[in-house]
């Protein structure tokens, strides 16, 4: 039995009718574009705020009430800069999308710039260049201005285009210039985390869409804005626990989604992005370090000392095509392992003569 009759409020890209507890920065934004509505300039934003925050659908709700407001068509282009991770890259995506003619890899970049912005020169037409994943590129490749540059060069009168950049690095924007923040066209906005009731109404709207009728208890949509609270405050972790607790319902033969299927989903996706730390976010060595913690951990059901990581990753770094480092390389893995939330910490003190140090667990 299946409690699900969509999962499509659970996929990127899905817009519900109504955006929840976004009204500060749609008012914002609606402020910003009243002056292209009103006949001026086309503004640049950069929208910065932790995954999860509504940044996407903010902007695609403010451009569909620009788009109402004004004459012309609104045409967005989103360019994911995860996959296309510098300014060429992106030239090559959009000449792809958006010219008749073929523009092979290798084509001078001048080329792609003069042949896109003579493309967007339609009096009917205002583009919007939306560059997510912004952080992607690196602290120092930030493309606005030269974007900027490629439209001023290659633009026609007819031709009007805003670049939007989404980062979920707030702190991205310190690495903005000067000339890039300070222009009389560009805008920075920020979203913050979700608060477990801005959650729990979330939640309450896909949950309507998606499931049958009595298909999830209220107390499991609470439990999931709850736990989704404490963690991140981001509305797509929230979605995602709610679909696996549906699907663990659905598995079970249940009549409803319940607050024992919601624990059952946390489990399993903290299993999960532990694994996705593990394999995509560290190094050999962190590896190593990671897995020698969590052997002493379950073998020996005892925790690990610095000095004893040292020994035993100068005993096994050969056997992994590791090079050997000193313990200072080594805390400083560890810092990053416990950043991560693979591993814990604890202080041990022997006495006033014995002095003190640090022993490790690993997350199970």
């Amino acid at each position: 039995m299946t409690l699900f009759k969509t999962r499509q409020p659970f996929r990127d890209g899905y817009e519900p009718e109504t955006i929840i507890a976004r009204d500060e920065t749609i008012s914002k934004l609606t402020s910003v574009f009243q002056e292209f509505v009103d006949g001026f300039c086309v503004p640049h934003l950069f929208v910065r705020g932790d995954q999860g925050t509504g940044k996407r659908t903010v902007i695609h709700h403010v451009l569909t009430l620009a788009e109402q407001a004004v004459e012309t068509e609104i045409e967005a282009v989103t360019i994911d800069c995860g996959e296309h991770e510098s300014l060429y890259q992106i030239y090559l995506e959009l000449a792809y999308r958006l010219c008749e003619d073929d523009y092979p890899r290798g084509t001078h970049q001048m080329d792609l710039e003069e042949a896109i912005f003579q493309e967007m020169s339609d009096p009917g037409v205002t583009w919007y260049i939306l560059l997510e994943n912004l952080e992607a590129l690196g602290n120092d490749n930030l493309p606005f201005h030269e974007l900027q540059d490629g439209l001023s060069e290659y633009g026609t009168d007819h031709t009007e285009c805003g670049i939007i950049g989404i980062s979920n690095s707030t702190g991205l924007h310190d690495h903005l210039s000067g000339d890039v923040l300070h222009k009389p066209d560009m805008f920075t906005v920020k979203t913050n985390p979700y608060k477990a009731t801005e959650l729990r109404e979330i939640l309450q709207q896909h949950a309507e869409v998606a499931f049958i009728d009595d298909g999830f208890s209220e107390p499991a949509i609470q439990l999931c804005a709850a736990i989704i609270g404490q963690q991140t405050g981001s509305a797509a972790d929230a979605l995602q626990l709610l679909e696996l607790a549906g699907y663990v319902a659905s598995q079970a033969d249940a009549d409803q989604v319940t607050e024992t299927h919601v624990q059952t989903a946390r489990e399993a996706l903290d299993s999960l992005r532990l694994y996705t730390t593990f394999t995509e976010e560290l190094n050999p060595r962190e590896q190593l370090l990671c897995t020698i913690i969590a052997a002493h951990n379950e073998v020996d059901e005892k925790l690990v000392s610095t000095e004893s990581l040292v020994d035993e990753y100068k005993e096994h770094h050969v056997s992994f095509d590791l090079a050997t480092i000193g313990k200072r390389r080594i805390e400083d893995s560890i810092v990053n392992l416990r950043e991560k939330g693979l591993v814990h910490a604890q202080d041990r003190n022997t006495g006033r003569n014995g002095g003190m140090w640090l022993v490790y667990e690993s997350v199970s």
